[in-house]
Formats: structure tokens, sequence, C-alpha cells
């Protein structure tokens, strides 16, 4: 049970402290007394979502403290073996948030994520608000609350799943196996294509490279070809004009003349002899690139297409010669594998169809639970309702398969019938049902399931919604009885549930 609630700078609230009964509480008073604010901050402690805007004008954070007193054992020993975190009898959960949006939740003075505290108080706390009015319409929650009732259910859900999460596994072993026999083959079929191109190819691995700066040099072909014709009848010995090497054959005579007379001009007519030699040469360079510059068109042509293959393929299988090789390599282990894969893959099929066979058959066993343990809950539940003013409310569970072989909740779609008053024939609860009778519905499985779990604590939002007169005497004594055995905390508008 709580014990103790401690409030700072949220809302309104600069600082409270609120000390509760082990059984009955009330939180009572007219619109904008605080009532929302104590269940914001219950609901915040207890792992709910943290809102800024809660955080009273002015201060820099929020912080709710609550003390648990009295946990039995299958509470502290879930405590201690999911999150190993030691408790006794006492539980202290603190939780604070600032205005930038930092979260620091705290259990018996470790530092812990905000879904461990959501965890452990839904060990610990029922929180019945408006929301489960129309929660309790919903299919899927219905189902819920047969599992809940009955608790040989969740075994069989527990190992129902774990036949889900191997029959997944196998799955993804399969697939990666190439899936069925169909499947397989085309897979084959598609690496065998794959490979046989890539290897037709035969693309060397700096050949993209080279063939690209081939291709731009042919591209220049006429700029080349004019720049080397320019600069050979620059330089080369011509007889129709001066050359470079006419006007360096004129220096080296001039300076030879007087090369006699110092060793500095002996020097530079070396000089200009080694030059006059270098530039021979260059010539010669230049006259036999002008010879063999010549445009080969079948030449750029397979280039053109060569680059085009490449790029196509880099494009399919990696990117680059790199990615193109590591591909071509994992789809050859690929197909090996596929090509002896065969004894593997039966091996597997079989062990998913005896798995599938185990689901039928838990599926078929958490049915027949279902039903057994529906009657009971709708009988419980119809005895309740007739002491909460409803003799005549009528309830069943209809069952209908799921159109899936199999699901992670079982192989049941229910939905809970319902009929107020005599002569007329059950329908869904959420196509009949009336406010006022639904706070009875829901007060009524909470007397029920109350027996069953082992929740010390039940927050009853406003359950009273709907309903006066002498049904809400009626309702304030049945949560008066449930007190007895449960510690209530409950915001109500009605004297009567008060006065209790």
């Amino acid at each position: 049970m709580i014990q103790t609630l401690v409030i700072e700078n949220v809302a309104l609230i600069e600082r409270a402290t609120l000390e509760f009964d082990e059984k009955l509480n009330c939180l009572s008073g007219e619109t904008g007394a605080g009532k929302s604010i104590m269940l914001d901050a219950l609901s915040f402690v207890f792992g709910g979502r943290s809102e800024r805007s809660l955080i009273r004008e002015g201060a820099d954070y929020m912080r709710v403290k609550a003390i648990f007193v009295g946990l039995n054992s299958s509470q502290k020993e879930f405590i201690k073996n999911e999150f190993n975190i030691d408790c006794d009898d006492e539980l202290f959960i603190s939780r604070e948030l600032d205005l930038k949006g930092k979260n620091i939740c705290n259990i018996n003075g470790e530092i812990v994520p905000v879904v461990v505290v959501k965890k452990i108080c839904a060990k610990l706390v029922d929180i019945h608000g408006q929301s489960e009015h129309l929660a309790i319409l919903n299919n899927e929650y219905q189902l819920h609350i047969l599992d809940l009732f009955s608790k040989t259910a969740e075994n069989k859900l527990v190992q129902l799943n774990e036949c889900i999460d191997k029959v997944n596994a196998i799955n993804r072993d399969i697939m990666a196996l190439g899936g069925s026999e169909q499947e397989k083959n085309n897979l084959i079929d598609l690496y065998s294509y794959q490979i046989q191109e890539i290897e037709n190819a035969k693309i060397g691995e700096d050949e993209y490279e080279k063939l690209s700066a081939e291709k731009k040099e042919m591209s220049q072909y006429e700029k080349i070809n004019e720049a080397l014709k320019l600069a050979y009848e620059s330089s080369a010995k011509s007889s129709f004009s001066d050359s470079a090497q006419d006007k360096l054959n004129e220096s080296i005579k001039s300076i030879m003349s007087i090369s006699s007379i110092n060793e500095h001009y002996a020097e530079i007519m070396s000089r200009l002899k080694s030059v006059f030699i270098e530039l021979e040469d260059i010539n010669d360079t230049i006259y036999t690139d002008l010879r063999n510059n010549v445009f080969d068109e079948e030449r750029f042509n397979y280039i053109d297409e060569r680059l085009d293959l490449i790029k196509s393929l880099f494009r399919k299988y990696g990117g680059d010669y790199l990615g193109l090789i590591n591909y071509y390599n994992a789809t050859k282990e690929k197909f090996n594998n596929l090509l002896n894969s065969n004894e593997r893959y039966n091996a597997l099929v079989k062990e998913k169809e005896e798995l599938l066979t185990n689901i039928d058959n838990i599926q078929e066993e958490l049915t027949a639970i279902r039903k057994k343990s529906g009657n009971l809950l709708i009988n419980k539940i119809q005895t309740e309702l007739q002491i909460l003013g409803m003799p005549n409310a009528r309830m069943d569970i209809k069952f209908s398969p799921i159109q899936e072989r199999y699901s992670r909740t079982g192989a049941d779609y229910v939905e809970f019938m319902f009929s107020a008053n005599l002569g007329f024939e059950l329908k869904p609860l959420n196509k009949v049902v009336s406010g006022g009778e639904m706070s009875r519905v829901m007060l009524a499985y909470k007397i029920v399931v109350s027996s069953v779990d082992e929740i010390g604590t039940i927050i009853f939002d406003e359950i009273d919604s709907g309903i006066s007169g002498h049904i809400a005497q009626v309702v304030a004594e049945y949560i008066a009885r449930l007190s007895m055995c449960k510690q209530i905390v409950a915001v109500s508008h009605l004297p009567q549930i008060c006065a209790m």
C-alpha cells in the first residue's frame, strides 16, 4: 500500500505531504480544488507521462516521492529478480523532472530508468481512470481481462510465445537458405546469373581508371595534335622560318667566337650545346608523338562500350571495383550454400511443422481454459451486478477464431456480450451499455478480479460517474467492502462514498 506521498512544485502545489490509510481514502472537492493535480502526481511518480507544463510557475523542477509499505513476498521477489533491487517491506520511489525535460527516477537509493518504475508500480498499483471505461469496450482488453482472471492462461501464453519465437527464428534460417523450394530455385537462378555476369565481364582491378584516362585523351585528339604540330614547327629546324633550334645554333656560333678569351664564355658555350642537344631530343619526341597521334575510332567506341558495361556492373553490385569483388564473393558463397542446403532445409521444415502442431495444441488448451474461466468470471460479475442494482443484467463471452493460424495472444477473438434488461438479447458490450451501467460493470469486475490479483492498491478516478441515489449508496458500500482487502484511493463527488 501507499503510505506517504510527497509533492513538490507540481502545478499550484509548492509542497504537500499526504498520509494514506491502509483501507479507504477519498479525494473530494469542487472543480479546481486540486483533485486532478493529485492524480497527475500519482501517475507521474508511477512512471506515467511527464509534462513540463506541470512544473509550478517560477520553479526549476517538480518532484514526487511515494513510500510503499507492506509488500508481499511475491512483489519483493519480482523486484529483486527482475531488477536486482533490494527491498524489505518498504519501497521508496522518487521521480524528478526539470525544465529541460531531464528525468531522474530513484528506487531505494538507486537511479533507474523510468520504464523500471513503470513495471514495478504495475505490480503495486492499479489506476482505474475514465479511460478504462473505454478500454473495457476494446476486444483486446477484454481478452486481457479474461487472461488476468485465469492464472493458468498466463503460463500457456508464455509457452505459446516461446514456440512463436522459435518459429520466427526458423523462418529467418529458412529465408537465409532461400525460403521454400521454389524460392530457393529462384535464388539459385538469380545468383548463377549474377556470378556469370561478373565473371564474363573480366574487369581488371584498375581497368576503369585506365580506360577513363585513355578515353579522356582520345576525346582531346584535335587539341593535342594542333599543340604538338605548333610546338614542333616552332622549335625544330625549318627552311621556311627561323626556329628555336636555328636561333640556338646562332647563339652557339656567337659565343664560340669568344670562348677562347675566357673560360667563363667557354662554359656558356658548353651549356648552350647541352641545351641544343636536349632540344633536338625533345623535337624527336614531339615528332614521334605527332606521327603516332592517330585517332582510332574503333578503339574509342570499344572504350566507350566497355566503360558503360563496367559502370553498369558497379551500380548493380557494389559501387566500385572492391564492392563488386565483395559482392561476387558473398554471392558465390550464398550460391554454394543453397546448392548444399537441402538437408538443412528439410530439417528446419520438419522442426517448424512440429512447432506449429505444438502451437495448435497450446492454443486449443488456451481456448478451453479461457472458456472455463470465462464462465466463472461472467457468473461472478453477474452476481455482483445484481447486488449493484442490476438484477436482470446478463453477460456472456462470445468466442470466435482469428483468421491467422496463430498469434501471440492465442487463436481467440472475444466479445463481452451484455443485456441490462429482461427481454433484450445479448449484444456486444460496446453497443448497449450506458455510462452508469459501465461504472457498475467496471466496479463489479474490479471486485471479482481483486480476489485473484496481488495488487495492493486501487485508485478509482470518479468510478461513480453517471450514478446517483440508491445505486450511489450501493456503490459506496461496495467500495467500502473492497477496501477491507485492498487499499482504495477514490476521487469522488458522491457524499455516499466520502461518508464511508
